[in-house]
């Protein structure tokens, strides 16, 4: 429950103190006197944005101060953000032109998020156009939700409904490249199976070039190393016969003399050089004799490691090797990929399979509220003078899981009798939709506990008995929850157990805002004036005492 707001240096305003009161706490003023300049003020401390904010003098800051008691409810609350708990909590912020904003609770600083959690819980606001919210979908959503008790289940419903939004979305963004990838995947798997043929880890390329080099060259080294094997052992002219004919020469010459065995064994060793080369001759030539069938294996072999080693940009067997192993753990990574689309598709059944029973309880609950919601609504709004007034809450049950569950649900609405059930929009003129507005706030404040309710002229548009009903509600409203009332009304003005008059006056050159709490005389005036504009006539202040007393 708010006790008192203090604004200091704001727009109008050089300083006001403002106390509240239990019940029904009225504000009236004239129009442009600077109400609405209260309520901005009283929006701002409890965290809203401050965007275009105005100073009484420029070269000081704002500051707006507001005293709430708090019950131990919230206890939690304040030991979750690490803040002292107490029952009288102070809430203030501090503005400067130099778009410096500052929040406190109790002297410690807080964001701006972390007060809005709180003061969402403490008070509700309204005006004379947030009121008409409830012609939006979300907002019947949530007034039929809460008359239904669906809170709980509700929470249930969209924590498991956020991992079904998160699984069906990564699964469709998965699914959509599904296509690309089997024939990416497809391409990879035919890449790494032409790799895989070659036996990569088994081939010794430069030998297998060398194999087929001497295949290919076969005529040219027959030729050659016949003529060689000729130069060797042709008798009596062969270089090995020449070579043993000066062995022999040189036998003689040992014999005679010592000095020349030296030259002996050299030739000797020559000799048996010569004769190893014509004997490995012999043996090429052995070898080289070709075997078509290895000739043409060798060939395919190494025509195809070329063509590989072109079409992946390599030069060797080893780029192949590391080709073939970066296609391997791709693959094995694509395969991940398939899983990974499996394993989602699973998740989304079995998150289905939870989400069905919850979206039909609450679906049921719906229906069974709207029936209830409906009735109490146009109890409301008979006594608000509406008798004939119908509301119809349709819950239609479609094929999909959205946030809130899967049901659509439509306020139809009919103001007289006969006339067609239409849409909200469609059907519904301002004084008929301010008594909604009530009508709803009254019922909401029945199945939501929130301590403050704020109104700000939310009752224009009617006037007559139907005025006078408006007031009687507000009373009646007065008495579960503390209430802001800002009225144009006088039959709302003299139900209010605190009476708040805004005006605005000049002095030295200069308009200001001024806040009073009025006395009984003072509110006498007060509603004979609302009654009959400025200087009203006795019968206007006999008036406005007789809406006094009927309190």
């Amino acid at each position: 429950m708010l006790s008192s707001l203090h604004i200091k240096n704001y727009a109008l305003i050089d300083e006001v103190f403002i106390d509240f009161s239990p019940g029904l706490n009225v504000i009236t003023g004239e129009t442009g006197s600077g109400k609405s300049v209260v309520m901005q003020a009283l929006q701002l401390v409890l965290g809203a944005r401050a965007e275009g904010v105005s100073f009484f003098d420029p070269d000081k800051k704002c500051i707006i101060e507001l005293n709430v008691k708090i019950d131990s409810t919230y206890r939690h609350w304040f030991e979750a953000n690490d803040l002292d708990y107490d029952q009288d909590c102070l809430i203030r912020r501090e503005l400067s032109k130099q778009a410096k904003s500052r929040l406190f609770i109790n002297d410690t600083p807080i964001k701006q998020s972390v007060l809005n959690n709180l003061t969402d819980e403490l008070l509700s606001f309204h005006s004379q156009h947030e009121s008409y919210g409830f012609l939006k979908p979300t907002e019947q959503f949530q007034l039929l939700d809460d008359f239904a008790g669906n809170k709980a289940l509700l929470s249930q419903y969209k924590e498991l409904h956020s991992a079904y939004k998160r699984t069906s979305d990564e699964w469709e963004k998965l699914s959509s490249k599904s296509d690309e990838f089997e024939r990416e995947w497809a391409y990879q798997l035919h890449l790494k199976k032409e790799l895989d043929e070659l036996n990569l880890d088994q081939i010794d390329q430069e030998a297998l070039e060398q194999q087929y080099n001497m295949y290919s060259q076969s005529e040219k080294i027959v030729s050659l190393i016949g003529d060689l094997n000729q130069k060797f052992e042709l008798e009596p002219y062969g270089l090995i016969d020449q070579l043993r004919s000066i062995q022999r020469l040189l036998s003689e010459l040992q014999r005679i003399s010592p000095i020349f065995s030296n030259l002996f064994e050299r030739i000797q060793a020559i000799i048996v050089e010569s004769q190893d080369i014509s004997d490995e001759l012999q043996r090429a030539l052995d070898a080289v004799a070709i075997d078509a069938n290895e000739y043409e294996e060798i060939s395919l072999r190494l025509s195809e490691l070329h063509r590989l080693q072109k079409k992946h940009g390599v030069s060797n067997c080893e780029g192949l090797i590391d080709k073939r192993d970066a296609l391997s753990k791709n693959l094995g990574t694509d395969q991940q990929f398939q899983d990974r689309i499996n394993t989602l598709e699973k998740q989304l059944v079995e998150l289905k399979n939870q989400l069905l029973p919850l979206a039909k309880e609450l679906s049921s609950n719906r229906k069974k509220a709207a029936k209830e919601l409906s009735a109490a609504i146009e109890e409301v709004l008979a006594s608000l003078e509406m008798p004939s007034a119908q509301l119809k809450i349709d819950v239609a049950h479609r094929d999909a899981f959205v946030t809130n569950g899967s049901d659509e649900v439509l306020f139809k609405f009919q103001a007289n009798k006969g006339s067609e059930l239409l849409d909200l929009k469609q059907v519904i003129s301002g004084g008929e939709l301010s008594r909604l507005a009530l009508a709803i706030q009254y019922i909401k404040g029945k199945s939501k506990a929130i301590p403050t309710q704020v109104f700000d002229e939310i009752d224009t548009g009617v006037s007559g008995q139907v005025a006078e009903r408006v007031a009687q509600l507000f009373e009646l409203m007065g008495k579960r929850h503390q209430l802001l009332v800002i009225t144009h009304l006088p039959q709302v003005a003299a139900k209010g157990s605190h009476h708040l008059k805004i005006a605005k006056t000049e002095a030295s050159g200069r308009a200001f805002t001024q806040v009073m709490n009025l006395s009984s005389d003072d509110r006498e005036r007060e509603i004979a004036s609302m009654i009959e504009g400025k200087n009203p006539s006795q019968t206007a202040i006999s008036h406005a005492r007789t809406l006094l007393t009927k309190r």
